[in-house]
């Protein structure tokens, strides 16, 4: 028995659409998901403070924070040699007001002022800026967007980055590569470019030489600009200043063929080309993916065990609250940022496949597939249900969680943590309060590993023999039942009882 939902290839690959609409797509899907601030950041070149300004003016949502972990010249200086916000009619009152801690309402964040700089300011921590987006994540803040300005380009169109750039916080939902139009056509050089030599070096073309938009997508597809960016970010490439390419090659149909070059390109996920200054700027022409090909997160849910120490009863299919305990696991599941669930069954497997089908159903994000697959060998114990699930996942899942059933408060806004701290051949363990507990990430470097077990120990059998790639995350949350699953009678009651008080 496997029953697959919804298909990430259904959609079609692309459609038309602007820089502040895809935005408002994005938190539209958030809507459907763990409430939680949204964070963009911006690296690359020229426009990076008048996109963000923009879109803070743009009040996508109740509040927002302006910032940067690098360095920035407040909205709010009047000098319009050095501050582009110098080009708009009238900025937000909200721009103008500078605090050195997260602001309560609408405002700009930054750590001090720039030595010798008047209205430069220096950055914010990058793990002072996480710890406060996840602190509010925990508080289900849905009225917060944060707009980090995360890398510096000395003020010119193009640049490559150093090996301490760029600084992007973790936290960041959309990362924007934005590059200046206006050093098109220009040579190769320090005039244009910051660390020119560096850019020479990546794209292969000589220092002085001319620079083509085909060059630009050569730094993309060389992977250079994606240095730093979390898994759990989306891509979109802005080519800001459209309005000074030549007439010749800002012709609609150019700017078309050119974006659907660069959206070939994987893990970006939309291009937009932006022209006008201050107020004025605007969308010339972008794609978006109709569905994401940024890194795709999967979770199992072990729901095929014995239940041998409630007794009878399938611990699983018990209440809590309106919902069996598999269902709540699965809502909380679903509200994290996997877009794969595989749900592994086993002992009465009808009654708990009849049991989620609503779930699986109706509580899945349109861009989430779920599979409900039988783990005929269930009685042999738990690394068969792990090795069940894993063969059902997709070749695009980069990492996934492994969630028993029965823990019914696992945390969507810790699986985002453990997601940010993802990386290549690592297990992410979370440990709250002093506790290791689950859902475990692992990496797909593990997947073939993982879909060999036949043990009861599971997923820990392949932790032990990869201590050296297994990372131990202290992870804050202040709801205690996130790390409890149920194996008694005892414990169902006691998170039972705790979940009638809290209501």
């Amino acid at each position: 028995m496997t029953i697959h939902f919804a298909d990430r290839n259904d959609a079609p690959a692309a459609h038309r659409e602007t820089l502040d609409g895809y935005i408002r797509s994005l938190l539209e899907d958030r809507r459907k998901r763990l409430p939680s601030p949204f964070v963009i950041s911006a690296v690359g070149g020229g426009g990076k403070t008048t996109i963000l300004v923009n879109l803070f003016q743009n009040k996508f949502r109740a509040r927002s924070i302006l910032t940067t972990t690098t360095a920035m010249i407040a909205p709010g200086h009047r000098d319009g040699a050095i501050n582009p916000c110098e080009k708009f009619r009238q900025l937000d009152d909200a721009l103008l007001r500078i605090s050195t801690t997260p602001p309560v309402a609408s405002g700009v964040w930054y750590s001090k002022p720039f030595p010798g700089v008047p209205g430069k300011y220096s950055g914010i921590d990058k793990d002072t800026f996480d710890a406060y987006i996840r602190e509010r994540r925990e508080e289900h803040d849905r009225d917060l967007i944060a707009l980090c300005e995360a890398d510096g380009s000395k003020r010119k169109p193009l640049k490559a980055h150093a090996d301490h750039e760029p600084v992007i916080p973790r936290t960041t939902d959309l990362t924007l590569i934005v590059f200046g139009c206006g050093g098109i056509g220009k040579p190769l050089t320090e005039q244009f470019v910051h660390r020119a030599d560096m850019f020479s070096d990546v794209i292969g073309k000589d220092v002085g030489e001319r620079i083509d938009l085909d060059n630009l997508i050569d730094l993309l597809r060389s992977g250079h600009l994606f240095k730093g960016i979390p898994r759990t970010s989306r891509i979109a490439i802005v080519f800001n200043q459209a309005d000074l390419l030549p007439e010749s090659q800002s012709r609609p149909a150019n700017l078309q063929r050119w974006a659907e070059e660069v959206l070939s390109i994987p893990s970006i996920d939309a291009v937009f080309f932006t022209s006008g200054a201050g107020d004025a700027h605007r969308t010339e022409f972008g794609i978006t993916r109709s569905v994401s090909d940024s890194p795709l997160f999967s979770a199992v849910v072990l729901a095929a065990g014995l239940s041998s120490r409630m007794g009878e009863e399938n611990k699983l299919l018990l209440p809590l609250g309106d919902k069996t305990i598999l269902e709540t696991t699965l809502e909380h599941v679903l509200k994290s940022d996997i877009r794969e669930l595989v749900v592994v069954l086993g002992y009465e497997a009808s009654k708990v496949k009849q049991a989620i089908m609503s779930t699986a159903l109706e509580k899945a994000p349109t861009d989430t597939k779920t599979t409900i697959v039988l783990n005929e060998r269930y009685e042999s114990g738990q690394g068969t249900s792990v090795a069940c699930g894993v063969k059902q996942l997709s070749d695009h899942s980069v990492a996934c969680f492994f969630v028993p059933g029965d823990q019914p408060f696992v945390s969507p806004a810790i699986m985002r943590t453990l997601a940010e701290h993802s990386e290549r051949e690592k297990i992410i363990i979370p440990e709250i309060s002093g506790r290791q507990t689950s859902p475990v990430l692992f990496d797909r470097y593990f997947y073939d590993e993982l879909a060999k077990l036949n043990k009861e120990r599971g997923g820990r059998e392949v932790i032990d023999a990869h201590g050296d790639d297994a990372v131990v995350l202290p992870v804050a949350c202040r709801d205690e039942r996130a790390a409890i699953d149920i194996d008694t009678r005892k414990d169902y009651e006691k998170i039972a009882k705790y979940d009638k008080c809290s209501e």
